[in-house]
């Protein structure tokens, strides 16, 4: 107690009023504080150039499964009940906005999942923020990524029903006022039995926020999959999120992107300007679904993931 009184009253939470949103708000205060200067303990693991893994305590470190210059991946067994988990994990940043924002948004991720209890968006079981590190402990999906799926193959069957699917996901994450807003393969993953798990929320945002992480204007998302307005920058909904599914399900039908160039500036263009492909005469009664899924204008789009389900 010595300790803490030597830190400041804002150093630690009496147990009555510690909870999630204390939590938050006080984070949000060590992340000013670092933005002005302030010395604060680290909350990150993890060394993207040395490869070092990250030792969350409870759980067993089993191997790496993804990184980029944030956050890392790594399979887990949790240690009471070796249940498999995969661990995201925060890596240690320089201090700048960016980090800032990367870790705002590490912490939206969870808390957008955590509300959700739907059979197609993974399961979250734990949030760790410690002196060192931040963590997310979700569901281990151990089918692979709907993109291996694609590069092999998917019977036209197979492409409906996880098109059915991440539509419910996506219904289910619209009707809380959130938006993906980076749907595409690598962010679609199965399990074992064939079921889609909907994953990787860092760069959704809630609708209904009038204070957004990233500014109206800038570009988040894959060219491949963003919808006409999101590649603009003129402001994303449900709908945009529905245009990048449309991607998806022609891509799952046919193997191949709808609108490829030999640019990023080239594909956002062909996404606005370019007629909607034609699918093969096999998967004809399939196109003026493609048609309301892939419209260049919002109000021309089916106006609800919901509906996809009805025209199927």
């Amino acid at each position: 107690m010595v300790a803490v009184q030597k830190l400041s009253p804002d150093a630690y939470f009496t147990r009555d009023a510690f909870n999630h949103s204390a939590l938050m708000v006080r984070l949000t205060d060590l992340l000013v504080e670092r933005r002005h200067g302030v010395s604060t303990e680290m909350l990150f693991v993890g060394d993207l150039r040395t490869g070092v893994h990250p030792l969350i305590k409870g759980y067993r470190f089993v191997k790496k499964l993804a990184s980029t210059e944030y956050s890392g991946v790594y399979l887990a067994e949790r240690e009471v009940d070796e249940l498999p988990v995969a661990l995201k994990v925060l890596r240690q940043p320089t201090l700048n906005d960016a980090t800032i924002g990367a870790f705002d948004r590490f912490l939206q991720e969870y808390e957008t999942i955590a509300e959700m209890n739907h059979p197609h968006i993974v399961k979250i079981y734990d949030l760790g923020v410690a002196d060192d590190h931040a963590h997310i402990a979700m569901e281990y999906l151990d089918g692979g990524d709907l993109r291996s799926k694609i590069d092999a193959g998917i019977e036209t069957d197979d492409a409906v029903s996880y098109l059915r699917q991440i539509a419910s996901a996506l219904a289910a994450v619209h009707g809380q006022g959130v938006l993906h807003r980076d749907l595409k393969p690598g962010n679609i993953m199965l399990r074992k039995d064939g079921t889609i798990g909907l994953i990787d929320f860092g760069l959704a945002k809630r609708a209904r926020l009038e204070s957004e992480i990233t500014d109206k204007g800038e570009i988040f998302g894959t060219p491949y999959y963003m919808s006409p307005e999101q590649g603009h920058g003129t402001g994303a909904d449900e709908r945009s999120d529905i245009y990048s599914l449309g991607v998806i399900f022609y891509e799952m039908l046919t193997g191949e992107k709808p609108f490829t160039a030999g640019s990023a500036m080239g594909i956002i263009f062909r996404h606005a300007m370019a007629a909607i492909p034609l699918l093969p005469k096999r998967l004809a009664k399939y196109q003026m679904l493609l048609n309301l899924l892939l419209a260049k204008a919002p109000e021309d789009r089916l106006q609800s993931a919901a509906e996809i389900d009805e025209w199927l």
